[in-house]
């Protein structure tokens, strides 16, 4: 009977997962998946651990929950050519995780019916989307912050003691995932146990009993790495990957630093390439309050990546601005319904708190993926919400779903259409160059993202690409001093006179000459 009740309730949320899932497992066998240079060092890292090479493993500047998670599947199959889809199978399910997660905030919320429906079918192509196209943890990110959002967004969290368990425990998973969610989850945890506290005087003692449980609930989860890293390194160590970004988007360097570093030795025996930790490679750090120059540098920074980031929202939802603007206006309306304004407040305290944390350093359309899907909820959320208040007739209603279905599913679906036109040849081109000249030990290359990905299929290490040159000897002198097997030229038409190299390809591949020391 309560298994009956359960599926009746739930029938919506039921046929969403299997059609999500029937279409994860569709792509998994006509996507031809691109292995990113990211996706490379959670695979390492993971086959790392699937070892049993721990202190490698531990790695400060990738977080370890997506490579963990991963380890189960490479009892499956731990080629290099199962990489892109193990990672994926990860994804996918986190995605699975990420559209019932955003079902339980609706809940939370009180969606009407017909819009919970809307927003769960417009999940899907998003989820999807952003399950396929990358190979990094931000869809793992994405589902534990909802999960974490529908605990300490409920007007009942004051009630018990669980969800500040809860809470700690999904801060603690969000930093394994991603380092970034570490300072996040703390400020926004503590600001929103505090706007509980002044909200619900007459449960402040249970506040700040969840305050407390939360914070040592997450300090224990997270502390156990933050104590694995800070062992492994000698000093405290939340994180080697923001203090890399940052001085790596610094005026000293401002693009990344691989690209003219010259050849660099492997972080560690099992790397591919330094990829596998760039935190290795020491750059300058710099103080964006230590001159009125870098101050200035800073706000360009930050001015850069807003605009990068409206770009980003109104590439993935159409009407993302427009969400925006109407949920600040009903947040700060005087005679709105007490809890329709306070949950577009909390909404759009945690969107800006989460922007400006990334508006700081760097903004990709990967990092925004929970926030790009917090706007559609809440563009949801706004017509669910008039429409119960009779602000909106139905006719209304319906006209505004529509559009902002079609909003949000446009460019996931049209993504989706022209992904396998953008195929990695790396595959490919690695069974030929293994069978026709035997590839194997150290590469260089003038390229880095064609060889890394290639270098990893053919089981090589990839030190990088060389200081740049016109002196071949100077350029010979550099592979030599790090034991370079195999030089890549790409696209390049300008001969290379190297006498300790010979070039083996004679033409055949139009768009690559290799060069071999063996």
């Amino acid at each position: 009977m309560w298994n009956k009740k359960f599926f009746i309730t739930n029938i919506d949320l039921i046929l969403i997962l299997i059609t999500y899932s029937l279409l994860a497992i569709f792509s998994m066998k006509y996507y031809h998946f691109i292995l990113g240079g990211d996706g490379i060092s959670y695979i390492n890292t993971a086959m790392e651990y699937f070892n049993g090479d721990y202190y490698n493993a531990i790695n400060g500047y990738w977080s370890p929950l997506y490579s963990w998670l991963a380890v189960p599947f490479l009892y499956f199959g731990h080629l290099p050519y199962d990489a892109p889809y193990i990672l994926r199978a990860v994804s996918f399910i986190a995605g699975f995780f990420t559209i019932i997660s955003i079902s339980r905030l609706a809940t939370i919320f009180k969606f009407n019916k017909l819009t919970k429906r809307a927003l769960l079918l417009t999940s899907i192509p998003m989820v999807l989307f952003f399950s396929i196209f990358y190979d990094t943890p931000d869809v793992v990110v994405t589902f534990i912050l909802f999960f974490y959002l529908s605990v300490i967004f409920d007007i009942k969290y004051p009630n018990t003691s669980l969800n500040g368990v809860w809470s700690g425990i999904f801060g603690g998973l969000a930093f394994l995932a991603k380092a970034f969610m570490f300072p996040f989850f703390v400020i926004h945890f503590i600001i929103f146990n505090i706007w509980h506290y002044f909200k619900n005087f007459k449960t402040k003692r249970n506040i700040l009993k969840n305050l407390a449980i939360g914070l040592g609930v997450f300090l224990l989860i997270s502390g156990l790495w933050i104590g694995t890293l800070s062992y492994k390194y000698g000093e405290l160590t939340i994180s080697t990957s923001g203090k890399y970004n940052y001085a790596m988007v610094g005026p000293e360097y401002q693009h990344h630093p691989l690209y003219f570093v010259g050849l660099v030795n492997l972080p560690n025996p099992n790397a591919s390439s330094v990829w596998d930790d760039p935190s290795s490679i020491k750059l300058n750090s710099w103080n964006p309050l230590g001159s009125v120059k870098n101050l200035s540098f800073q706000l360009k920074i930050i001015g850069n990546n807003l605009f990068r980031t409206v770009v980003i929202f109104e590439y993935y939802c159409l009407l993302s601005l427009l969400i925006l603007i109407s949920a600040l206006w009903f947040a700060l309306k005087k005679n709105v319904e007490i809890s329709f304004k306070s949950n577009l407040q909390y909404i759009l305290v945690t969107i800006f708190l989460y922007l400006g944390g990334y508006c700081l350093v760097a903004v990709e359309e990967r990092y925004l993926w929970p926030i790009i899907i917090l706007i559609v909820f809440t563009g949801f959320y706004m017509i669910s919400k008039t429409y119960d208040n009779k602000i909106i007739n139905s006719n209304l209603r319906n006209v505004f779903l529509v559009l902002l279905i079609f909003s949000a599913v446009f460019s996931p679906i049209y993504e989706l259409t022209i992904y396998p036109n953008f195929d990695d040849d790396s595959r490919y081109l690695s069974k030929f160059l293994i069978s026709e000249y035997g590839i194997h030990g150290n590469l260089a290359s003038n390229k880095w993202e064609k060889t890394q990905s290639l270098s990893y299929y053919l089981g090589t290490k990839f030190y990088g690409l060389p200081k740049k040159t016109n002196n071949s000897n100077e350029l010979q002198d550099e592979l030599e001093l790090y034991n370079i097997d195999y030089y890549f030229v790409w696209y390049n038409s300008t001969n290379i006179n190297l006498s300790s190299y010979k070039e083996i390809t004679g033409g055949r591949i139009e768009f690559l000459r290799i060069y071999s020391r063996i």
